[in-house]
């Protein structure tokens, strides 16, 4: 499914929230991080020769896997010092003319509480709370090979290629909480139950979406500004309709909320859940709705970092702002869905 309005040479990527029962129990292959962070290791399900069991390509994918989970704690561990061990299933696809090009996502766990309180198994576990799913894995991930992908992480991806480990970091962070649970009519998935992220939801006037008294969600606002965007894209004109409101992130946009992706059409699975790659000052950052070939960052900048902080991760330390622009100078329930996709 091809979205009309986005631009030449950009690619999907999906992020599901999944539950714990359709996950695929089998082999597991683990990574080792290079240092103490949030490492993922994955249960790559039974042996059935494609996929990642493909004869020809399945060690090399794998191994794929495990060197991005080794250089996603290195780097995540840089700018925070949160640890944990994360276990996700890893399937795949592999589909040339899909939309999709990855997805990954956390179980839920519902707590009947209202409030911000529907918990990401897998945000839980990384925060030092408790293991929700126990001995079954915490989230997923799925990979689609029908696109051609960029797997040396000591160089940068061609002009003809998806840079593997951009990809797998975006998804891992979706993993990690930064991804709305709110459906496109506004609804929550249990009775005033809200993910972490909702928290932070506003409009460009700075009206909330869900009230942090009484959890409920204000329709108005969510009708206007979940489809608010205006303007052209990457144009002074441009203005977003939904927006992160976090202190963390605002301290790090300048004392502005920050724009997130929210198109006059609904994109399922791409809309609120990722920054606004519309908005010039956050094209080219690592959690745009929408990500090209070629060279594409695999650091955050210091929005995301100040996102996360907001998602409750506890930073190493905060570096310099002159030390972001170097690093961005070269380029270093039932599930929900945050996609990107690509122009036909």
């Amino acid at each position: 499914m091809f979205y009309p309005t986005e631009k030449p040479n950009r690619i999907a990527r999906l992020v599901r929230l999944a539950v714990s029962s359709g996950f695929i129990a089998g082999s597991l292959a683990f990574a080792t991080a290079a240092q103490a962070g949030i490492t993922f290791q994955f249960d790559y399900g039974v042996d059935n020769g494609s996929g990642f069991w493909d004869a020809t390509e399945g060690a090399t994918r794998r191994a794929a896997m495990d060197t991005a989970s080794s250089a996603f704690s290195s780097m995540f561990g840089s700018h925070f010092s949160n640890t944990a061990t994360i276990l996700l299933s890893a399937t795949a696809t592999n589909d040339a003319n899909s939309s999709n090009l990855a997805s990954a996502g956390s179980s839920l766990f519902s707590t009947g509480t209202a409030g911000f309180t529907l918990n990401d198994v897998v945000r839980v576990k990384a925060l030092g709370g408790a293991d929700l799913n126990g001995a079954a894995a915490d989230g997923s991930v799925d990979v689609n090979f029908g696109q051609p992908w960029h797997y040396d992480l000591n160089s940068q991806a061609p002009e003809t290629k998806y840079d593997f480990y951009s990809t797998i970091y975006h998804e891992f962070t979706h993993a990690l909480g930064f991804s709305s649970t709110i459906a496109q009519d506004g609804s929550p998935l249990d009775t005033k139950q809200w993910g972490a992220f909702d928290q932070f939801l506003v409009d460009k006037n700075g009206n909330r979406v869900v009230d942090a008294n009484s959890f409920e969600l204000n329709q108005g606002v969510w009708d206007a500004a979940s489809v608010g965007s205006t303007g052209t894209a990457l144009a002074a004109d441009h203005v977003a309709g939904m927006y992160f409101d976090g202190s963390f992130a605002k301290a790090a946009n300048g004392g502005n909320a920050v724009e997130l992706y929210s198109p006059a059409i609904w994109n399922g699975g791409s809309s609120i859940s990722h920054t606004d790659d519309d908005s010039a000052n956050l094209y080219g950052t690592m959690m745009t709705a929408m990500g090209p070939t070629g060279p594409w960052p695999r650091d955050y900048s210091a929005i995301e970092v100040g996102m996360m902080r907001d998602l409750g991760y506890t930073v190493v330390a905060v570096p310099e702002p002159e030390t972001y622009a170097m690093l961005l100078a070269g380029l270093g329930l039932i599930g929900f869905i945050a996609r990107r996709r690509r122009a036909a």
